[in-house]
Order: C-alpha cells, then sequence, then structure tokens
C-alpha cells in the first residue's frame, strides 16, 4: 500500500465500540424476505434482475437487487447481437463506462459495476427513485420558474464539470433526466458522449453526428465541426421544455432540413406571456443559433435570473471534487466491509480513490445509502 494512502487511512477506519452498536441494527444479514420477494426473472452476477424501468433499440434498464445488501439498483442490459448490426454502438459499448469512471458528481448518475456475459452487457447503476423529468413535465404541463431554475442550476453544474474534465454529453434531452428521491436531477445515458483533449477544450472541435434532432444544436444537424457549446444549446431546448412544455422548434411532417432552418432562423414557439422577463433572455441566449455568440457553460452560469434567490450561492461559486480521499470515506462502512466482508482495506479504498466500478464500489456506495437511511431513521425516532 503507497505510504500517502496508509497514513491517509490510519484517522479513517472508526473505533469498532461504534461499529458494534451500529451493525447490529443496521447490517445483520439481508432478511430472506427481501430477496425472495423481489420479483425477477434472473441473476446475474450478484444481482437479481427484475422488471422492465425503460427500453430502447439495443438496451433496456431493469430494476434490479443488490443481493448482498438488499438495496435496489438500475441494471442498463445491452443486448450485443442487436448492438453488433451498429458498428457505432459496437464500437461505443465500453466507452459509457470509461466516461462513468471519469467523473463524480452529484447530478450525475454513478455507475456501481458492469458486467459481461455471452449475448448481454450489464451496466448496474444507482436507481432513481424520483422517476423521470418527462414525467414532472406532463404531469404538471409545464413547470414553475422555481423549479426550472433548480433543475436548471443542477443541470448546469454537472455539464459543467462535464466540460472542464474533457467531456462533451451529445445527448442531453428531457428524457436524460432523471430524479432521485430528494428531487435532484440525474444526468444519465452517457452512450453518445466523447471526450476532448481539456488543455484544447475551446479549441478541438468533433465531426461525428448524433443525439436527439429536436435537442440538437443547429451547428451538429448542419454537419459542421462543433465543440462542447452543442450541450449548452441542448440545455436551453431542455428549459423551454420545462418552462412552457413544448419543444422550441418543431417541424410536421418531420422534415430534418426545415428544423435545421427555423432553427438558424430563429423561428422559435410561442412563449407564454406569464414567463418571467429574466427567464426568456436566459433561455433565448443558450438557444443562440451562431455557436461564437453562444455563451459557454462557464459564462452561462454567471446569469442573474439563474443565480435569484442564491445570492449565498452563486452557481460559478460552486464545485465538486471529482475523487474521493481515503479521509472522507465512510469508516462504519469500511469497518465492515473489512470485518465482515473480508474485503482487504486497501483494495477498497483504491477502488474508491479511482472511481473504479466494481463488486467493490456497488457494495461501498450501497452500503452507504442503506446506512444513511438507518441513521435518519433513527433520528426522525428521536
Amino acid at each position: 500500500m503507497p505510504a500517502a494512502v496508509k497514513t491517509a487511512l490510519e484517522g479513517v477506519t472508526g473505533d469498532n465500540g461504534e461499529l458494534e452498536r451500529i451493525i447490529p441494527e443496521w447490517e445483520s444479514k439481508v432478511p430472506r424476505d427481501t430477496v425472495k420477494n423481489f420479483p425477477h426473472t434472473k441473476r446475474v452476477g450478484s444481482y437479481l434482475v427484475g422488471k422492465m424501468i425503460n427500453k430502447g433499440s439495443f438496451a433496456k434498464v431493469m430494476e434490479g437487487l443488490h443481493i448482498s445488501t438488499g438495496e435496489k439498483v438500475a441494471i442498463k442490459v445491452i443486448d450485443k447481437k442487436k448492438a453488433k448490426q451498429d458498428s457505432y454502438v459496437l464500437r461505443n459499448m465500453k466507452r459509457e463506462p470509461r466516461i462513468h469512471q471519469m467523473v463524480k458528481h452529484p447530478n450525475i448518475v454513478q455507475l456501481y459495476e458492469t458486467l459481461e456475459t455471452e449475448n448481454s452487457y450489464y451496466m448496474v447503476m444507482e436507481l432513481c427513485q424520483g422517476g423521470d423529468l418527462m414525467d414532472r413535465i406532463c404531469d404538471r404541463k409545464r413547470l414553475e420558474e422555481k423549479e426550472v431554475r433548480r433543475y436548471t442550476r443542477q443541470i448546469m453544474s454537472a455539464v459543467e464539470h462535464l466540460h472542464r474534465h474533457g467531456i462533451v454529453h451529445r445527448d442531453l434531452k428531457i428524457e436524460n433526466f432523471l430524479l432521485d428521491e430528494f428531487n435532484n436531477i440525474k444526468i444519465v445515458d452517457f452512450g453518445l458522449s466523447n471526450t476532448l483533449k481539456v488543455e484544447s477544450l475551446s479549441l478541438e472541435l468533433l465531426n461525428t453526428q448524433c443525439g436527439s434532432p429536436a435537442y440538437a444544436a443547429p451547428e451538429l444537424l448542419a454537419h459542421k465541426k462543433y465543440g462542447p457549446k452543442v450541450d449548452v444549446w441542448s440545455i436551453g431546448v431542455s428549459m423551454f421544455a420545462m418552462l412552457t412544455g413544448t419543444l422550441p422548434f418543431t417541424v410536421e411532417p418531420f422534415n430534418i432540413k426545415q428544423l435545421h432552418q427555423k432553427m438558424a432562423n430563429g423561428e422559435i414557439s410561442a412563449i407564454p406571456s406569464d414567463i418571467s422577463k429574466g427567464a426568456v433572455q436566459f433561455m433565448l441566449s443558450l438557444l443562440e443559433p451562431d455557436p461564437t455568440k453562444r455563451p459557454a457553460v462557464k459564462e452561462a452560469m454567471e446569469d442573474k435570473w439563474l443565480n435569484e434567490g442564491y445570492i449565498k450561492r452563486p452557481l460559478n461559486s460552486v464545485f465538486y471534487k471529482n475523487r474521493l480521499r481515503p479521509d472522507e470515506m465512510n469508516s462504519v462502512v469500511l469497518n465492515y466491509m473489512t470485518e465482515s466482508l473480508d474485503y482487504a482495506l486497501s483494495d477498497v479504498i483504491s477502488t474508491m480513490i479511482n472511481n473504479r466500478p466494481s463488486a467493490i464500489m456497488a457494495t461501498y456506495c450501497l452500503l452507504v445509502k442503506k446506512l444513511a437511511r438507518h441513521q435518519k431513521g433513527v433520528k426522525t425516532i428521536k
């Protein structure tokens, strides 16, 4: 074990007295009924695979159960046979987990573990219990400005984090914004994401065509080279959808050339008159057809409307570390994993500080969630 890590670990493992008090209440064996009563079709690795949550062309997302902790997860299942029919999907099937490993942010869904069989590729992720943003908009027709501001701040924060670490999402849309149990945004689906060299992020351009046309920036639809600002445009489209319940640019019947022309001409759908001037101006700045005039995420984060009500916490001052430090790890969970589950402490630490999807990461993260829920329950009872 590296000396630096060893030194940091000395203060991580809590005293055994605390461990003995908490473990019997919190993490004895998972009740058999939890596993037995979870409706599932099969088992893959340490998971039971249950009902389908979502479905795409090459993949479906299933609800899963992590057997050893009894915690629910989301499992993205990619059909290898179908993926082979599309060379782009096949070539980039394993890019998504690599990108997940590169970043850690509270508004980006966390990948826990990947598994592979002869016919399928599995990505085990945190389950977003709050559903998706699309359902929320459909239920309410349109969202209130205060809520749109909160969601947009979270999306902006996550996208700035991605861009700072050389990643362009390229498929930001309402369907890819999920909600956790605390009504916080979680960005998902990095299957179309790509990386740029961080030092030349503002200069280097991509030319792969991808993303959903309704959310795609005009330079992308025009088959021009493009950069990170395509994500800014997509945030603008998403914000429009939240505020109005509709999309800013539509063509019936659908025609991609006409759609691009509408975008280039700024022929935007009607905006309800009760939306504030500040919200409209900010949204239109994101929907600037000319990428050289469109703000980068960092610049957009300074907008007055976006920071209204957040005087003490302006968005450009919020910074999230991209990696855990050993001294930030949960001592109760570390002790449990090493003393009861026989994991080597150095392996757990190494996995977590490197953000490496694996059985260790899945177990650690799910136990932390379980412990937090238990401690919240204890406080409520008191």
